[in-house]
């Protein structure tokens, strides 16, 4: 008998898909860490093309809700980079750019006004970190805005613009643990941190894959801790900037020195001057101010006027970026009427006040001579219920004020115009130079003049007019005469000698026998650069001590001369085509001491002190200011 035995069938083993598993795990595992620790290269100029198009080819395209405050220095700083990043080292922010974030936070603290943070650039580079943005040209626009922000940074440390709130409110800089922006012979730098690497330090971390960990580099030392006040995100800029840790690696490539401007070759390598105007970063904007175009804008606004299409703001509460209320499509339309809102399909009839309002309530703010927050209140309120009819009239009366003027200004000339509070210096019809100024108050008006610049004169006397004298300097003599003759006051007989302040000296001044004079130097009311402009009301350009009133808004403060904000830089301006040494140095070797100096100019540079409340600017923008002195004749325009 015989059975049949099946033959067995044989299980393979899963031993060797297990190891080949294992293997291939392993390798992906290994390709994963070995990718996380390579560092990333950047091509050397993967933003060139993103930065020639917004910085010179199509500053429209600029794509940042933030503008460039800084657009003519910005664009030299990357024209001498070849238009490559100065904050990054390759994918992740640089350790320089770690302190220039740190220190405009700390500048910003305690202050009230929120034009620092926007100025700054803080509510953008803080949405932008904390979203971890991830395009190459997400950081080709926060390396634009860190460099302006720096050089606004510097700008306001030369000025000490920064004064946070505190019982000691006049602090220095230094006092306030604010690093202000050196001026070397190398350039502008600020003091950076010293870094003590960790020995836990993780190394690079890289900005595609932005980190908000623990690591961060103790700089409590240094930094000033900024208290938390409340905001529109729950929590105030320093808040995140505490709690968040940015990328630390800092290359070797990069000095740790800020982008540098024209520097001041004295070899002294210290601090920047007290004068704090920092070095000249010459201008090249179209000037403008042609009659012309004021006549095409005068048909606009007739327009406007005959259409029917413009009603004004009724009464409501401010508004700002997010508001939903029925007076914002009545404010897009109005900005739509006057070009600064583009419309498209039915957004005007939205009731929501969103980005691109937001851009175009800027653009007129700016236009208007307002502080650009985007925030229509009281101010702003007013200047977009000017009826088209009143801005037609105000235009055809500047219209008559540009054609009183020769129709050529000349291939150099100054024009201060005094709504505008600001000086103009101009070469072949661009704007080389601007700044702010302080003109007359409305008692003691700044008048037009036709002039020209006869004198530069460092460490000038002042010779107090007879209103002054008489009202503010006598009594003020007579209550404390040893102060006042260590400001530098003395009588002066017929013979030109200084006398003392004594009772009897100044009892002939005050009937006119004698004079009072303040002596040059660091005290005298002029400052130390007096620009004589001959004209039959004594007035003149010149330096001041009240440095802090060119931040103002509105800036009449004056007895009638203009207060100039940067004299030095004028004064380079107009000099450097005079015979002889006119550098900066030597400029501020003859202002120091008490020596007077008079420069007589050889040149013929125009002076024209205008009243303009409206003028078309060099970029074709309608500008309109308000109508300080009451000239325009017209109620609606009165902003007082």
């Amino acid at each position: 008998m015989s059975y049949f035995i099946p033959e067995r069938r044989k299980r393979k083993s899963p031993l060797p898909m297990l190891i080949l598993g294992s293997l291939c795990v392993f390798a992906l595992y290994y390709a994963y860490t070995a990718n996380q620790k390579t560092v990333p290269v950047l091509p050397e100029n993967a933003v060139r093309p993103h930065l020639l198009n917004w910085l010179e080819d199509n500053p429209d395209a600029w794509p940042a809700q933030d503008p460039i405050f800084n657009p003519v220095a910005v664009r030299r700083i990357y024209r001498r980079t070849d238009y490559r990043l100065l904050w990054f080292d390759n994918y992740s922010l640089s350790d320089t750019a770690n302190d220039l974030l740190k220190q405009l936070t700390a500048s910003s603290s305690g202050n009230p006004s929120s034009m620092v943070d926007y100025r700054y650039h803080l509510g953008y580079f803080d949405r932008t970190l904390r979203d971890t943005p991830q395009r190459l040209q997400m950081a080709a626009v926060l390396d634009v805005l860190l460099t302006d922000a720096f050089i606004s940074y510097a700008q306001d440390t030369q000025l000490d613009k920064l004064k946070p709130e505190s019982p000691k409110k006049h602090r220095p800089l230094r006092q306030r643990n604010i690093t202000p922006v050196n001026l070397t012979e190398g350039g502008f730098q600020m003091a950076s941190a010293r870094v003590t690497p960790r020995a836990n330090d993780s190394g690079r971390q890289y900005f595609r894959g932005y980190n908000r960990g623990s690591q961060s580099i103790d700089r409590s030392h240094y930094y000033t801790q900024r208290q938390s006040r409340p905001s529109t995100y729950g929590s105030s800029h320093s808040a995140r900037y505490r709690t968040r840790s940015y990328p630390q690696a800092y290359p070797q490539s990069y000095p740790r020195s800020m982008p540098r401007f024209r520097s001041l070759q004295d070899g002294s390598g210290g601090m920047a001057p007290a004068h704090g105007e920092g070095m000249w970063v010459e201008e090249n904007t179209p000037y403008g101010g042609d009659s012309q175009a004021l006549r095409e804008q005068l048909a606009f606004y007739r327009n406007i006027a005959s259409s029917g299409r413009w009603r004004p703001m009724p009464a409501g509460p401010a508004m700002t970026l997010g508001a939903k209320h029925s007076n914002v499509a009545i404010l897009r339309n109005m900005l739509a009427l006057y070009g600064d809102y583009y419309s498209y399909g039915s957004e005007p009839n939205s009731n929501k006040f969103d980005q691109r309002l937001h851009d175009a309530v800027v653009r007129f703010q700016i236009r208007h001579g307002l502080r650009p927050d985007g925030i229509v209140g009281k101010a702003t309120r007013e200047r977009l219920n000017i009826s088209p009819t009143a801005r037609a009239h105000i235009i055809e009366a500047n219209i008559r004020r540009r054609e009183k003027l020769p129709t050529g200004l000349g291939e150099r000339f100054i024009q201060v115009n005094v709504p505008e509070y600001r000086l103009h210096y101009v070469e072949s019809d661009r704007v080389k130079l601007s700044m702010n100024v302080v003109v007359g108050k409305k008692i003691h008006e700044t008048p037009e003049i036709n002039t020209r610049v006869a004198r530069v004169v460092f460490n000038p006397t002042w010779t107090v007019p007879r209103s002054i004298l008489v009202n503010e300097i006598l009594p003020k003599a007579r209550a404390n005469p040893s102060g006042m003759e260590n400001m530098g006051y003395r009588v002066v007989n017929g013979s030109g000698d200084y006398l003392p302040l004594t009772p009897k000296n100044l009892s002939t001044a005050a009937s006119g026998g004698f004079l009072m004079r303040q002596k040059g130097g660091e005290q005298n009311i002029l400052g130390r650069i007096k620009f004589e402009i001959p004209n039959s009301d004594d007035i003149y350009l010149h330096d001041t001590r009240a440095k802090s009133l060119f931040s103002l808004t509105d800036r009449d403060y004056s007895h009638g001369c203009v207060r100039l904000e940067k004299p030095r830089q004028l004064a380079e301006a107009l000099l450097r085509s005079e015979p002889g040494d006119w550098s900066r140095y030597r400029i501020e070797q003859l202002t120091t001491g008490d020596e007077t100096t008079e420069v007589k100019m050889s040149q013929n540079i125009k002076v024209y002190v205008t009243y303009w409340t409206a003028w078309v600017d060099g970029e074709g923008r309608m500008n309109f200011r308000p109508d300080i002195y009451g000239r325009d004749g017209l109620a609606a325009n009165q902003f007082d």
